[in-house]
């Protein structure tokens, strides 16, 4: 199976593949050291059995050295056992001579003599040389004569093709078999392999079975998938599964709520301009109907662009950090606050609000933050707009800024009921407040809030105004590392 990446057919990874190499690399391996080894074993074991041979012969003709009673020379009668039992297929070439006092009694006159000073007496000496253009294994023995100061030296020679051939035809069986093993052995890997990964084709039947059901139901069931026929070698990766299938459910889920929630509080305003476009055709723009219209047709735009800019604001919040995230930012608190404050004012000024800005008295009191400015600005500016617009005419608002570092926001409006400040962060919901005026917020400031607050890593509280009316919200971030901090950090990590 191939994809198609760039234009150019892309070979799909295959688990039994890589399995069944991985296997037959080092069993391959192993049958390549195995080879070595037999090489050595069966050149040692062919040289050791010809070599008891070639002593054999050799023993044979030292045994029938003789001195002549006569004359007091060395005579040999060679038997033919000593040269029958080196007989082979290869038809091996043998050559021998009996030496003694540096002259050949009997035997090849030219075949080399060795330096029987270095020689041990009565021991049988092998060694490898170069005869008449062939290569030949000699071995030789000294034996002393009862009467013949002198030892005399016993020596016989075979050419080694006998020997190499036997050493090719067990290198050649030797082979045949590790090449039946590995072959063997992958047949078998394939196989196994197969059957062992026969979970998973049932849980690929169990998925696609599920998108085909989809196909038909309006959407995949993401009901996690059975454990029960999972191997352990995959169940972490099937657990894995189960957990991104659970989160996006209730991703799909929060998204149905918000499109939900959104379609309705949509509707309201876009019905307010229906009718007075509607009042509009019929009463003209001279009329103090149309006029009326006209000025609800404003106020409904307004609400309905407000609502568009908390549902953006809402999205944004609701976006998942970046899986590896770069170096920390930071954030100023008090210049941040000082300028979503100023940005307030007019919005406060037109209804009558007062906006204070509250800072340390420690001019130099570190106040900086971990988090992006432009988050904690929204989240502040937020919390300002809720306390403006539902804050009574003539009240004050409180911006305060303070060490750890924390940001407050404090009113002396109507404030929330102790047992409705948990709610007052779900998405469009609004307070009921019997004898007063229908608010024209649509229930997001402090769920944007919360949303921010759990983007930026901060903690969010609500409690009632210094003075028992009103609310103040206190919001803890992050404290930025200091440079002293840093520098310690630093240090340590090198002494580390």
């Amino acid at each position: 199976m191939a994809a198609v990446a760039g234009g150019r057919p892309e070979r799909v990874p295959s688990l039994r593949r890589r399995l069944l190499t991985r296997l037959l690399v080092p069993l391959g391996a192993l049958a390549v050291g195995l080879g070595v080894g037999g090489s050595a074993l069966i050149h040692g074991f062919v040289q050791s059995t010809h070599d008891r041979l070639l002593a054999g012969s050799t023993l044979a003709i030292a045994e029938r050295l003789a001195v002549d009673d006569d004359n007091g020379e060395v005579t040999v009668d060679l038997p033919a056992v000593a040269f029958g039992m080196l007989e082979s297929q290869a038809r091996d070439s043998i050559y021998y001579n009996v030496a003694h006092e540096g002259g050949v009694i009997t035997g090849y006159l030219d075949l080399p003599l060795p330096d029987i000073s270095k020689m041990p007496t009565n021991v049988t000496v092998f060694r490898d040389a170069t005869y008449r253009g062939h290569a030949v294994r000699v071995a030789a023995q000294i034996r002393r004569l009862y009467g013949v100061p002198q030892p005399v030296l016993v020596q016989v020679a075979e050419t080694t093709a006998g020997r190499r051939a036997v050493e090719v035809d067990l290198l050649l069986w030797l082979t045949l078999l590790e090449v039946a093993l590995v072959g063997g052995s992958g047949l078998l890997v394939w196989g196994a392999v197969g059957r062992g990964l026969a979970p998973l084709g049932r849980l690929r039947r169990v998925i696609d079975s599920r998108s085909a059901r989809g196909i038909t139901g309006g959407g995949m069931a993401l009901v996690p998938l059975p454990l029960a026929v999972v191997p352990v070698e995959v169940l972490p990766l099937v657990i894995a599964i189960n957990g991104l299938l659970a989160r996006l459910d209730q991703s799909i889920g929060t998204m149905r709520r918000f499109t939900a929630d959104a379609s309705h509080q949509l509707r309201t305003p876009l019905a307010v301009l229906r009718t007075h476009l509607a009042l509009l055709r019929r009463f003209g723009t001279d009329s103090a109907e149309g006029r009326a219209a006209l000025d609800d047709v404003e106020g409904a735009v307004k609400r309905l662009e407000r609502l568009l800019v908390q549902l953006l604001a809402l999205a944004r919040a609701d976006e998942d950090a970046p899986a590896v995230p770069a170096a920390p930012e930071v954030t100023d608190l008090r210049q941040v606050a000082m300028e979503v404050a100023a940005e307030q004012v007019p919005a406060a000024l037109a209804q009558d609000i007062e906006v204070r800005f509250e800072g340390p008295e420690d001019g130099d009191a570190d106040l900086r933050a971990v988090g992006n400015p432009v988050l904690v600005g929204e989240l502040l500016g937020n919390l300002l707009d809720n306390a403006i617009r539902y804050n009574r005419p003539g009240g004050t608002v409180t911006v305060r800024v303070g060490a750890g570092p924390v940001l407050e926001v404090e009113d002396d409006g109507p404030g929330i009921p102790g047992a409705e400040r948990e709610r007052v962060f779900e998405r469009f919901y609004r307070l009921d407040r019997p004898g007063e005026p229908p608010r024209t917020g649509s229930g997001l400031g402090l769920a944007i809030v919360r949303a921010l607050a759990d983007r930026l890593g901060a903690a969010v509280r609500l409690d009632g105004g210094a003075d028992g009316r009103g609310l103040k919200v206190t919001v803890v971030l992050r404290p930025a590392e200091s440079d002293a901090a840093s520098k310690r950090s630093m240090a340590d990590d090198r002494g580390a």
